[in-house]
């Protein structure tokens, strides 16, 4: 897929820019959260265009919040060819985005449009912890981001886990750990997304942060508190809204 012009460089440094307003008391105690869809795109063009359509015209420069489309290098079975994350800042937020669409004929002409060229795979709500790890610089590079679905029984004995382990082993790439909401009877509680610049440098990090006696004392101590029910590989490629 060509990649349309962006209103902002990267997703995750977008994510990120997010992230560190949200944690500064002065300016809100909001906390990313968001829609995720899961598509098999039969024409990722029209589909594109149709995003880019919805998110310049009045409603969607109104809408507070924004959407990160990837394209799925690699989700074993899945049909999935694409992702769609919308992200608003709060819950409120949300509830505003979706009054200002029930009202506008934008957003009734995206939905008749993109099912000519869409079909739902799978759709989730999630929530940002608060909880990121690692040091990565995406600079102006797509961020490929490696997702694992998690069924985390204790949540905090998990973070506890992450944090002492990228403490004492730091990694090149961001780690950020969402909680999820609605997703039916996957038995999927948490995502943590892995990004870096580019898939070399993901997989690159991956081997080095899988070694050494931090990572198995890690895995050791989550053993009986997480399960890893998915792994899936995306790069982002555009990024509307605000």
């Amino acid at each position: 897929m060509t990649a349309i012009p962006r209103r902002i460089t990267t997703a995750l440094f977008l994510f990120l820019l997010s992230v560190v307003s949200f944690a500064d008391d002065h300016i809100t105690e909001a906390t990313p959260v968001g829609a995720v869809y899961w598509l098999e795109v039969n024409d990722p063009e029209s589909f594109v265009a149709s995003l880019q359509k919805y998110w310049t015209s009045e409603t969607g420069q109104a809408n507070p919040g924004y959407a990160i489309v990837r394209e799925v290098l690699s989700a074993g079975e899945s049909d999935a060819t694409h992702t769609v994350a919308v992200v608003y800042p709060s819950y409120d937020a949300w509830d505003e985005g979706n009054a200002l669409n029930s009202k506008s004929e934008a957003a009734a002409a995206f939905q008749r449009e993109v099912q000519k060229s869409v079909e739902v795979r799978r759709t989730g709500m999630f929530e940002f912890t608060g909880h990121s790890f690692g040091d990565a610089e995406i600079g102006n590079a797509p961020a490929t981001t490696l997702l694992y679905e998690l069924s985390v029984s204790d949540p905090g004995s998990y973070v506890d886990a992450f944090k002492e382990f990228t403490e004492a082993q730091p990694s090149a790439s961001l780690a950020a750990l969402y909680s999820l909401t609605a997703t039916g009877d996957s038995g999927v509680t948490h995502v943590l997304t892995v990004s870096a610049g580019s898939l070399g440098s993901v997989m690159k990090n991956l081997r080095d942060d899988q070694s050494g006696e931090a990572f198995m004392a890690f895995q050791k101590k989550v053993s009986g508190v997480r399960k890893v029910t998915g792994t899936y590989m995306t790069r982002d490629i555009a990024v509307f809204g605000r």
